[in-house]
C-alpha cells in the first residue's frame, strides 16, 4: 500500500533524538520494510539519509517562519511569553499545507493516511476527507489533557475541539497502551475502532552492539558497578528519585557510577540535586546523544532504570523500557501502567515503588550484590522484547488496522467499481 504518514507537531523532528522522533523513524521504517511505500508530511527536517520514507513537500513553512516568529518576538519583548505564538504555529500550518499536500499527492495518490495525533493537528483529517481515504491515528497521549497537566495551554477550547474531532472522525485509533485506550473510550469513542499498538525496539540493532566489557572500557568504567538512565530529562521521568537512591548506594560502594544519558528541561535541576547530595564526581551527565549511540551506552550499564513518578492513569508506553531490554541490560522500573504488563517482577526485571528513593536503593543494592541475578533477568527481558515488543510487530498490527479500515470503507461505499473489478486496488485489501 501507499501510505502518507503525517506528523504536524513542530516539537518533533523526524531526525531528532527524543522518544517521539525515534518512534516516527522506527514505525515508518518498519512499515516500509513490510512492503509499504511511505511518504512523510512534516514541517521539520528529516528523517535523515538512508531512511526509506520520502518527504512529500520540501522543507520550509513561510507563515511559521515569518508570521509566527514575528509574533513571538513581539510578545516576548512585552513580557507576554511565547506560548500563544507557539500554539498559533500549527494552526497556521493546517491552513497553509492542505492545498500544497493535495497537489503533491495528485500524481501518486495514497491508499490511506496514518497520522500521529498532534496538538492542534488537523492536517490528516483534512487530507483524508479531501482524498476520500481512511485516516488511522496513532495516539501517544491525549495532548490537550497532557498540555494542561504538564505545561501551559492558552488555546484550550480549540485544542480540545480539534482533538475530539480527529478522534471521532478517524477510521481507526492506535493508542500505545491499554490505559490510553480507556482514556479515549471515556471521550465517547467506540471501543471497536480503538486498537492498542505498544511501542517497541529495534532488537537486531541493539543486539548487535559491542560487548559490555568493550563499551565499559571505552567509557572508563572498568570494574565500577554502573547504574543508568536514558531519555529526555523531564520531571515525570523521576530521575531525581534515581539520583537520591544512587547517593545511598554510594555508601555501600563508593566506586559505583551513575550515567544519565540525554538532556531536557529538568537537567539543570537534576545537576543541582547531584550537587546537594555531594555526588557530582560519581554522576555523568552526557547531554544529548545520537540514537545510534544509545546501544553502546546501555551495554555499559549493569542496571538501567525507568524511575517514573507516581501518576494516576499512567498511560505511557516507554520506548526506553523496550530499548533497555533489547540491549540485554538488567531493568528496574516503576510499578505503573503498561510497565507492570511488560516487566514481570522477579522474572524479567524488578519493579519498585514509584517515587520512593529508599525502595529503589534497596533494589539497586540487591542487584549490585548478584551478577547472576542481573544476567538471568536481562536474558529473560531480551526474550520478552524480541517476542512481543518489536517495531516489526507494531508495523504488522498497524498494517492490519489500515487494511481493515480500507475494507470497511469499501463496504460502506457499496458494490465495487469497474476499477476494483479489474484489480486496481491495493493487494492487501483484495486478499
Amino acid at each position: 500500500m501507499r501510505l502518507l504518514y503525517v506528523c504536524s507537531d513542530f516539537g518533533i523532528r523526524p531526525d531528532g533524538t527524543k522518544g517521539a522522533s525515534i518512534h516516527l523513524r522506527a514505525i515508518t521504517r518498519a512499515l516500509a520494510e513490510a512492503g509499504h511505500e511511505i511518504t512523510l508530511l512534516s514541517p521539520k527536517a528529516g528523517p535523515g539519509n538512508g531512511h526509506p520514507a520520502r518527504r512529500l513537500l520540501g522543507l520550509g513553512f513561510p507563515p511559521a517562519d515569518e508570521s509566527g516568529k514575528l509574533l513571538k518576538r513581539w510578545m516576548v519583548s512585552r513580557g507576554l511569553g511565547d506560548a500563544l505564538a507557539k500554539e498559533l504555529r500549527p494552526l497556521l500550518y493546517n491552513a497553509w499545507v492542505l492545498e500544497r499536500a493535495k497537489a503533491a499527492l495528485a500524481e501518486r495518490p495514497v491508499d490511506a493516511i496514518l497520522e500521529r495525533l498532534s496538538l492542534f493537528g488537523h492536517v490528516g483529517l483534512d487530507l483524508a476527507d479531501a482524498l476520500d481515504v481512511p485516516l488511522i491515528v496513532e495516539v501517544n497521549a491525549l495532548l490537550s489533557d497532557e498540555a494542561r497537566r504538564f505545561r501551559s495551554l492558552q488555546l484550550t477550547e480549540p485544542a480540545r475541539t480539534i482533538e475530539q474531532r480527529v478522534l471521532e472522525h478517524a477510521d481507526a485509533l492506535l493508542p500505545v497502551s491499554q490505559e490510553l485506550r480507556e482514556h479515549i473510550a471515556a471521550r465517547g469513542i467506540p471501543r471497536d475502532k480503538i486498537h492498542v499498538v505498544p511501542n517497541g525496539a529495534d532488537v537486531e540493532r541493539f543486539a548487535a552492539a559491542l560487548p559490555r566489557d568493550i563499551c565499559r572500557k571505552k567509557l572508563g568504567l572498568d570494574g565500577a558497578f554502573t547504574v543508568g538512565f536514558v531519555g529526555s530529562l523531564k520531571v515525570w521521568h523521576g530521575v531525581e528519585v534515581l539520583i537520591r537512591a544512587f547517593a545511598r548506594l554510594l555508601d555501600d560502594d563508593p566506586s559505583a557510577r551513575l550515567l544519565i544519558v540525554g538532556t531536557g528541561p529538568a537537567e539543570s535541576a537534576l545537576r543541582d540535586v547531584a550537587h546537594q547530595e555531594r555526588i557530582e564526581g560519581a554522576v555523568v551527565f552526557t547531554g544529548a546523544v545520537a540514537h545510534e549511540d544509545v546501544p553502546a551506552w546501555l551495554r555499559a550499564m549493569d542496571v538501567a532504570v525507568a524511575p517514573f513518578l507516581p501518576m494516576e492513569g499512567f498511560y505511557f508506553s516507554p520506548i526506553k523500557l523496550f530499548e533497555y531490554m533489547a540491549a540485554g541490560t538488567c531493568v528496574v522500573a516503576s510499578r505503573l501502567g503498561q510497565i507492570r504488563d511488560v516487566i514481570e517482577h522477579e522474572v524479567n526485571g524488578l519493579l519498585c515503588k514509584p517515587g520512593d528513593p529508599n525502595d529503589l536503593h534497596q533494589t539497586l543494592r540487591r542487584l549490585r550484590q548478584s551478577a547472576d541475578a542481573r544476567r538471568n533477568l536481562s536474558s529473560r527481558a531480551f526474550q520478552t522484547v524480541r517476542e512481543r515488543f518489536t517495531w516489526t510487530r507494531a508495523a504488522a498490527t498497524t498494517s492490519h488496522a489500515v487494511r481493515e479500515a480500507l475494507v470497511a470503507r469499501q463496504r460502506r461505499q457499496g458494490p465495487p467499481s469497474s476499477a476494483e473489478l479489474t484489480g486496481d486496488v491495493p493487494a492487501e485489501v483484495s486478499s
